[in-house]
C-alpha cells in the first residue's frame, strides 16, 4: 500500500514550506487535526518535560541457549535483550537478528530483502546499502575560512582555521604528516641530504637508499605521497630511507647501472 504524501499549511503557523529531507522530501508531522512544520515540531519538542520511564532489568540465563553470561557493558553489567521466548544472550540476539528479514524491492540494485528496513525516495524504495552510498555523496552547505567554498561532501573543524572544507582538510593533514615522516628522516634538519636544499619542504622527498621503491609502496598498499608516509608512521619509521631533494632524487635514479645498483660517487655531498 502506498504512502500518503503529507503536505501543508501547517496548522500552527500556516506556512506551505517546511524542512526538505537530502532525498527531496518535504518533512511534515501528523497530528490527530492536520500537518505542521518541522520548526513548529520542533519548539513542541523543546517544550516537553522528559519524564523517566521505570525500566526491569532483565537477567540470565538465556532461554535459547541456557547462557548464564552474555555482552558485559563498560560498567561491568551484563547486556540481556528480550527475545521472542524470553531473555535471551548477546549471541542469539545476533542469530535472531540474522534471520529476521524484512521484504521490499530496491528499484536501484534489485534487493528484495534487508535486515535494516528501506528508504523511500523520489525514485522509489532502496536498500540501505544504497541509501549510505547516496549520503556519503550528498554536499552539505557551509564556508570554508581558507578557499571560500561553500558546499563539500565532508567538513572538518580546525582548531587553527575554524571549519574548513574536506579538500583543505586533505591538504593540512598531508603537509603535516609529510612535514612529521621528512623532520625524522633527516634528523630534525628538514634538509637534503646530498646538496642541503631546505628552501621548500615541497620540493624535499622521501628516498629509498637502497632502491625498491614501487615494490615497498606496493607491499605497503600505497602509492606515495602522505599515504606512503603515514604507513611508515604505522610501522614507527623504520629504517632505509632518506631526504633528498627532487633533483638529487632524480640524479640518483638516473646512476643507477644494468645491473640494479646505485652508483653513488657522482652524488657525494661536497
Amino acid at each position: 500500500m502506498a504512502k500518503i504524501q503529507l503536505s501543508g499549511p501547517c496548522e500552527k503557523c500556516g506556512t506551505n514550506e517546511t524542512y526538505t529531507r537530502p532525498n527531496g522530501k518535504k518533512q511534515w508531522v501528523k497530528t490527530e487535526t492536520g500537518v505542521i512544520c518541522k520548526s513548529c515540531s520542533d519548539k513542541e519538542y523543546n517544550l516537553r518535560t522528559y519524564v523517566p520511564t521505570p525500566k526491569t532489568s532483565l537477567s540470565g540465563p538465556c532461554v535459547e541457549c541456557a547462557s548464564k553470561i552474555s555482552y558485559k557493558e563498560a560498567e561491568g553489567n551484563m547486556h540481556w535483550y528480550s527475545g521472542p521466548n524470553g531473555t535471551i544472550c548477546k549471541r542469539c540476539w545476533n542469530n535472531f537478528r540474522e534471520k529476521v528479514m524484512l521484504p521490499g524491492l530496491c528499484v536501484r540494485c534489485n534487493t528484495a530483502y534487508t535486515h535494516h528496513g528501506w528508504t523511500e525516495t523520489q525514485e522509489g524504495t532502496i536498500c540501505v546499502k544504497c541509501t549510505k552510498r547516496d549520503y556519503s555523496k550528498i554536499k552539505r552547505g557551509g564556508l570554508c575560512s581558507l578557499c571560500g567554498q561553500t558546499s563539500s561532501i565532508r567538513w572538518s573543524l580546525n582548531q587553527e582555521h575554524g571549519r574548513i572544507c574536506g579538500s583543505c582538510s586533505s591538504k593540512i593533514y598531508g603537509k603535516k604528516i609529510k612535514e612529521e615522516g621528512l623532520s625524522h628522516y633527516s634528523n630534525g634538519k628538514l634538509e637534503c641530504a646530498i646538496c642541503g636544499y631546505n628552501k621548500n619542504i615541497n620540493g624535499l622527498e622521501l628516498d629509498h637508499i637502497e632502491g625498491g621503491g614501487s615494490k615497498s609502496r606496493k607491499e605497503l598498499g600505497a602509492d606515495g605521497g602522505y599515504n606512503y608516509m603515514g604507513k611508515l608512521k604505522k610501522l614507527g619509521f623504520p629504517p632505509g630511507y632518506q631526504v633528498l631533494c627532487a633533483t638529487c632524487n632524480k640524479i640518483k635514479q638516473i646512476e643507477v647501472d644494468p645491473k640494479g645498483t646505485i652508483n653513488l660517487e657522482n652524488l657525494t655531498r661536497k
